[in-house]
């Protein structure tokens, strides 16, 4: 077995062998450019008949183990470049954590060797000089072979490293429960360009097919995916349940009206849907999990929930969790601050280190550190 690496060693050896030098050597080559590409379709067909739209959901309890993945990333900005760090972690019903990575000292180790770190340079970099500064922690180039520069956009780095460590990390899972995926289960990678987005998404789709993959959206405020579903089916959808899906500017506001208009304390949970959609000529099927955080308070958890099966016994399962008071599974919680927290920690360490050296933050990463 390889020796376990700490995480302040190894950051004092990727700052001063990499990043430093890396980010003050220049020439004069100029990179290719690519248009961003995003999520295409946003609506589906509803699978079941509208008497079917809205059903209780049976939150029994059960022994089922069920773990869940999610990642976290930043960025530090500077006159020479960008600096990406990301972070994964796994939870389980049985263990808090799982594993995380990149290694961090008390924690269990997902032993995933592939880059957290990714450097992009200000200046346009040789073909030959990305590679000298390359490790199994540290990558300078892009999935489709480009070197990353500051004419990449922080966001577009973040999301490439990001889902990557959250592919292999699922790969890392035992097949031996449902996988609680924070986000959609094809994610659009809408800050990537098409050939790394392409890559990106078949290795996405190569992890979750076969096994009980599930993708949880959480913020459903700006989402339109269900009233787009319901729009050709709006003079239906108003006779029986009393609103018109076309008012609606998103999911969320439409669903606390539906819920108001139809439904009456003590609150149970309940799923509406499915919806089916084709992504990347994959069926995935989309339901709403209406969870009541008090059977007497209008108040609610709803989360799209994403699977590639139509089973209801994947909403059942995941009422049976218990939920925090945000309205979020603690389980799927518990991997998104432990992320949150690895992420910042090793940004910090970073720029404190770098500006110590004379390396000075841009104004938004000064933004930034203030959150940290």
């Amino acid at each position: 077995m390889a020796k376990k690496l700490e995480l302040p060693v190894l950051l004092k050896d990727i700052i001063s062998n990499y990043i430093v030098n890396y980010l003050t050597s220049s020439s004069s080559m100029s990179p290719g450019a690519e248009n961003l590409v995003g999520e295409n379709d946003n609506s589906g067909i509803l699978v079941s008949p509208l008497n079917e739209f809205i059903k209780v959901v049976s939150a029994e309890s059960n022994q089922s183990l069920i773990y869940s993945l999610d990642g976290s990333s930043r960025s530090f900005i500077s006159s020479k470049g960008i600096i990406s760090v990301a972070s994964v972690v796994v939870s389980s019903t049985i263990s808090p954590i799982f594993g995380v990575y990149p290694p961090i000292s008390g924690f269990p180790e997902l032993d995933l060797r592939k880059p957290f770190l990714a450097l992009a340079s200000s200046a346009h970099q040789s073909p030959l000089l990305p590679f000298f500064y390359s490790s199994e922690y540290v990558t300078t180039l892009s999935l489709d072979g480009s070197f990353f520069t500051s004419v990449n956009s922080p966001e577009e780095i973040e999301t490439e490293i990001r889902t990557i460590l959250e592919t292999e990390a699922l790969k890392k899972i035992p097949n031996d429960g449902s996988v609680i995926l924070d986000g959609p289960l094809i994610p659009p990678l809408i800050f990537l360009r098409s050939k790394v987005r392409d890559d990106v998404l078949n290795l996405r789709l190569e992890a979750i097919r076969g096994r009980n993959v599930i993708g949880i959206v959480k913020r459903l405020d700006k989402s339109r995916l269900l009233i787009s579903s319901l729009y050709k089916l709006s003079s239906k959808f108003m006779e029986k349940f009393r609103i018109d899906p076309r008012r609606y500017f998103s999911d969320e506001s439409f669903i606390l009206d539906l819920i108001k208009a139809n439904l009456s304390p003590p609150y149970s949970p309940i799923s509406l849907g499915p919806i089916l959609r084709n992504i990347v000529n994959t069926p995935v099927y989309v339901n709403y999990l209406i969870y009541p955080l008090h059977p007497y308070v209008y108040k609610f958890a709803i989360l799209r929930v994403e699977s590639l099966s139509n089973d209801s016994r994947v909403i059942d399962q995941l009422s049976s969790l218990k939920f925090t008071k945000d309205g979020i599974p603690f389980v799927l919680a518990i991997a998104d601050r432990t992320a949150k927290e690895i992420t910042n920690a090793i940004l910090k360490i970073v720029m404190t280190s770098l500006e110590s050296m004379g390396l000075q933050a841009s104004f938004y990463s000064k933004l930034e550190q203030v959150r940290i």
